[in-house]
């Protein structure tokens, strides 16, 4: 065979490819890390602008509070009347519009406004006075027409009955002009986020600028880019390209606000950054091509010199496969003559074994035949249990089909699987589970006829092949022996254990019929009868395939909807029974299909609970969860809790403490407003993983709630060493508690129980009066239920809770109507 190319060339090229791999993945890393680096430190601005944008607004509020405070106290406590205050008030205006920027003052009493006033009073400002009067506390906002004016109402504490308020209007330039001063920003300016004729985002500047600088801006918020957003602009910032420079342009919202969100626009000149990381990310780039070159002479220099010998050696390698082997030895003995003076290298060893294997080959063509037949029987057998593998199955069941058209006789296929063997192998080890699956071959094996195939398919899963069946009550006749061959224990390294078994049942005569088909139907059947919960068997139908392309389906609906935010939440309330106190909410998932409507969260979690989109969905509910508390506080109702349901991949998932982390830092709320709702069965599952991850959880300030309490494996022992909470007894118990003294007691002594440990009692379902009563009369601390109220959809959150939450307290009798 001629050479075309060498395998010298060859190493060459490939390691120069490897090189070039390397070189272009480091700088591509390199390069990102430059990237990422700027983008870090724009966001990094964009935080402290925002401290600072806070800390200026204190500081002009608290300003002006504590100059009204002081003068009214001064003035106040000589002459209690309001006419003699205003005409002091009037002659320090000239005071207040040099220091502090004051444009409008107004006093009211009981009576509206005090004083003449050349123009008329704006209906926001009487709200502003109502508001101040009601909370007796000063108020601030801001409002934006043409230009954003800051508006503060101080309250003036003196006898009368109608606290009287003095109203102050002052521009935003002092603010600004602080906020200027304390960065490097190249333009600050107040704006406006509204929507234009087309209904999409637009900027609207807001405060009084020289025509050039308001030139200049209205066009740099046009050289915006197609996707910007305010929100975006708030996270993170814009980077934008103007005339020439590179600028990083972002939003600040203000607090207060009465009409479209007023921001401050911050630009800075990022220019010299942005050239120094081009700079930067070029220097990598011409370091890898010079690092690249310099690597590729060098290879080629010290691998040429191989290309010759190898191809010396390509050329005796063919007469090992002729058995040619004194030819060989003879080439080898002139080529050692002739290279006496060289060193032995690693191609000197390789002729060295080559020359020892032709001396052994012709020993080994013997015993060949021998080796091939032990080979085959291992690819054909399991080495573990000594039964057929999956290679000889499969071949098995062609043969059966063939014959099954041929005799019109039925071929039957049994798909069985260990239950909880996974347990036993990870509690006592491999060797143990070996042993086990020895003995379960075995006892698999007894019931069969020896024209059946029992065969080990893989793990814990077995199959066995019946032959020559004339009906399907055979087949049911056998999975119900192999089934009872599992009632006894099994002993397994001195051990005894209790194992049962599924099995799903194929059966066909067709001729089409393939191995991968029967094979297919069978463990569908299987994990139908899994899904039982026991010992059993199921034979395959067309409706478990269906059931099967439902779930898929369904799975594939439900990653389109969390596309699509389909997905939405629904808050039920959790009060104090003793003084109908709101506590918090459990936070219930909820689906609505453009198409189907309305989806029950009976029908679909189950379907996708053991599938890897759950795990992307419960991480959205946290995500969304959070949001949600941080809308609660913001809307004057802090310190209230939201308890959220985890599942038990969800749990167990090593990334929840830290993602649980950074949405309480990214929305800003108390860890302690956030409650995780756990199932027994998700903690019976692994108890000491389980323990050691909620205490990670309550170290970080979160609490916990073991969910549906007394319908799964509760136990005092198990209860005492998780790190819980609250206690939640499930609506099955209490339903019934007053016509069924059973469940009464269940739940009496459970409350009492509980309550000793130090935890909270929280009760589910409750529906009637009746109920409500005597759990607070069993001193259960808090419930949940429809009599209190029915999960509120979130588009409807802050409307119910206006109508039935007052000072704190919840309204049951309003809040079902």
């Amino acid at each position: 065979m001629k050479v075309e190319m060498s395998f010298t060339t060859k190493t060459i090229i490939m390691l120069m490819a490897m090189v070039l791999t390397v070189t272009v993945v480091i700088s591509m890393v390199l390069i990102r890390e430059s990237d990422s680096s700027l983008v870090f430190q724009q966001e990094e601005e964009q935080l402290k602008n925002q401290r600072r944008l806070q800390l200026f607004e204190d500081i002009l509020h608290n300003r002006m509070v504590l100059w009204v405070d002081m003068f009214s106290h001064i003035e106040m406590s000589e002459h209690q009347d309001l006419g003699y205050f205003y005409e002091n008030l009037q002659r320090n205006q000239e005071y207040l519009m040099l220091n502090f920027h004051v444009e409008q003052l107004y006093l009211f009493d009981r009576n509206g406004v005090v004083g003449e006033q050349s123009t008329p009073i704006s209906d926001f400002v009487l709200k502003l006075v109502r508001s101040t009067q009601q909370s007796l506390s000063s108020r601030a906002l801001i409002r934006c027409e043409d230009v954003c004016t800051h508006y503060l109402s101080v309250p003036i504490m003196t006898d009368d009955e109608v606290v009287p308020v003095v109203i102050l209007s002052a521009s935003m330039r002092e603010l600004l002009s602080l906020f200027n001063r304390s960065t490097d920003a190249h333009k600050v300016v107040m704006v406006q986020h509204k929507q234009n004729d087309n209904n999409k985002p637009a900027l609207t500047l807001s405060s009084q600028l020289s025509q050039s600088n308001q030139d200049y801006l209205t066009e740099l918020i046009a050289a915006f880019p197609k996707e910007w957003s305010a929100e975006k602009l708030v996270v993170k910032g814009l980077r934008v390209s103007f005339q020439g420079k590179e600028l990083s342009v972002s939003l600040l919202p203000f607090a207060h606000s009465m009409t479209e969100q007023p921001y401050l626009m911050v630009v800075q000149d990022i220019s010299a950054l942005v050239n120094q990381k081009e700079q930067y990310e070029l220097l990598v780039i011409v370091s890898a091509i010079v690092l690249f070159i310099l690597f590729s002479l060098l290879l080629r220099l010290f691998l040429n010199q191989y290309r010759i010998r190898l191809l010396g050696i390509s050329e005796r390698l063919p007469m090992l496969a002729d058995h040619k082997f004194a030819e060989y030895r003879k080439l080898v003995e002139k080529k050692h003559q002739a290279s006496l003076w060289r060193l032995n290298d690693e191609l000197d060893v390789v002729e060295d074994a080559a020359n020892a294997l032709a001396k052994q080959l012709e020993d080994f063509d013997g015993q060949m035949a021998v080796n091939t037949a032990k080979l085959e029987k291992m690819a054909m057998f399991d080495v573990l249990t000594g039964l057929p593998n999956r290679n000889m199955l499969t071949f098995q069941i062609e043969n059966q089909l063939a014959h099954s058209a041929r005799d019109d006789r039925l071929v039957a296929l049994m798909f069985m699987d260990l239950d909880d063997f996974k347990k036993v192998n990870d509690s006592y080890g491999h060797d143990v589970g070996d042993k086990l699956l020895k003995a379960a071959a075995m006892r698999i094996s007894r019931p069969i006829r020896e024209t059946d195939i029992a065969s080990r398919f893989g793990g814990d899963e077995f199959v066995v092949l019946l032959s020559s069946i004339e009906n399907k009550e055979q087949v049911e006749h056998v999975a119900k022996k192999i089934i009872e061959e599992f009632d006894q224990p099994i002993e397994a390294g001195g051990m005894q254990f209790y194992v049962s078994i599924s099995i799903g049942v194929a059966v066909s005569r067709h001729a089409r019929a393939t191995p991968v088909e029967l094979l297919r139907h069978a463990d569908i059947a299987m994990y139908e009868a899994k899904s039982k919960k026991g010992a059993g068997f199921r034979v395959y139908d067309a409706t478990m395939n269906l059931k099967v392309m439902k779930k898929v389906e369904l799975e594939a609906e439900a990653r389109v909807a969390l596309r699509e935010s389909q997905f939405s939440l629904a808050l039920q309330p959790q009060i104090d029974l003793r003084t109908n106190e709101l506590i918090g909410f459990e936070a219930l998932l909820r689906w609505y299909h453009p198409v189907k409507g309305t989806i029950s969260p009976a029908e679909f979690i189950p379907s996708l609970e053991n599938t890897s989109f759950m795990l992307e969905l419960d991480y959205w509910v946290i995500a969304k969860a959070t949001y949600l508390i941080r809308e609660l506080n913001a809307n004057g109702y802090p310190n209230v809790k939201l308890a959220i349901n985890l599942s038990a991949g969800q749990f167990l998932d090593p990334s929840l403490p830290d993602f649980l982390q950074q949405q309480i830092i990214r929305n800003d709320i108390s860890p302690s407003q956030v409650c995780l709702e756990l199932t027994e069965t998700v903690l019976v599952t692994d108890i000491e993983r389980a323990t050691s991850i909620m205490r990670t959880i309550r170290d970080m300030g979160c609490t916990l709630a073991i969910d549906d309490f007394g319908t799964g494996y509760s136990s005092l022992s198990y209860l005492k060493s998780l790190p819980a909470d609250f206690i939640k007894i499930d609506r099955s118990f209490v339903a019934n508690i007053v016509e069924n003294a059973d469940d009464r007691n269940i739940v009496h002594s459970t409350i009492a129980m509980v309550r000793k440990m130090g935890l909270i009692v929280v009760a589910e379902g409750i529906e009637t009066a009746e109920q409500f009563e005597m759990l607070c009369h069993f001193d259960c601390q808090m419930g949940q239920g429809y009599l209190i109220s029915r999960p509120i959809p979130e588009p409807d959150i802050w409307t119910t809770l206006s109508k039935n939450v007052h000072m704190g307290i919840w309204d049951s009798t309003r809040s079902n109507e």
